[in-house]
């Protein structure tokens, strides 16, 4: 084969190769899921709230609150259970520093237990969230740049702010999700995510002071005495 040939055999190449990376990720969806997972890493507090339905409940509703300014971590859930005989089941903890954590009873007072595990303490979410690695509480997007394709979608309002809706397919041994995510379009920041099984994720009050309701006499703890 001559010069020429290789030539034109290479450039061939190269545009059918664009064009299948064009058709899987269509829109630039890897761009902009990239630029949230940046803007994610300046997050110092936010909101989040999740309601679906799984597989082992008939209704499940999350709340979390985090404030890295006064390193706290607020952790709610309830869950419905299915069977004939229904079971509610709620729990509602606070995380504070990097080793303490307290748990609502249900008269409303807190007991305290010494938090002897770095792992999901307030100061581990904190140093997650500042390396874009949380995965529980906000859109898992190293995973999604990594397995998942995208295609865009509509603009719409979410909790105030407009946004652009971007469907999102997972293609890894682990997860098959599909659903979509709508990202903010000045900020970059998630606002909504929505996956196929049914479930809603909102987030709200992004780099706001959060308003704990905490135990009576709890100091908060500095971003700089809370991280490990």
């Amino acid at each position: 084969m001559g010069k020429g040939a290789w030539i034109g055999a290479i450039l061939v190449m190269g545009l059918c190769f664009w064009g299948m990376s064009y058709v899987l990720t269509p829109d630039n969806g890897d761009v902009e899921f990239q630029k949230m997972l940046d803007a994610t890493k300046q997050i110092k507090s936010f909101r989040g709230t999740f309601v679906g339905i799984t597989p082992s409940t008939q209704h499940s509703e999350r709340l979390w609150e985090v404030d890295c300014n006064q390193t706290m971590v607020h952790k709610q859930s309830q869950d419905l259970s299915t069977g004939a005989i229904p079971v509610e089941t709620k729990e509602d903890q606070l995380f504070v520093g990097s080793d303490q954590k307290y748990t609502r009873n249900a008269d409303g007072s807190w007991d305290k237990t010494k938090y002897t595990f770095a792992m999901y303490s307030a100061s581990w979410y904190c140093d997650r969230l500042a390396e874009g690695t949380v995965r529980d509480l906000l859109p898992d997007i190293r995973a999604m740049l990594r397995n998942a394709t995208f295609g865009k979608g509509d603009k719409k309002t979410v909790n105030g702010v407009r946004c652009q809706d971007w469907k999102f397919s997972m293609h890894s041994a682990n997860s098959g999700v599909r659903g979509t995510v709508c990202i903010g379009l000045e900020d970059h920041l998630p606002y909504e995510m929505t996956t196929d099984n049914g479930g809603r994720y909102s987030y709200t009050d992004y780099n706001r002071s959060v308003q704990f309701d905490v135990p009576d006499g709890l100091q908060p703890v500095s971003s700089s005495q809370g991280s490990n």
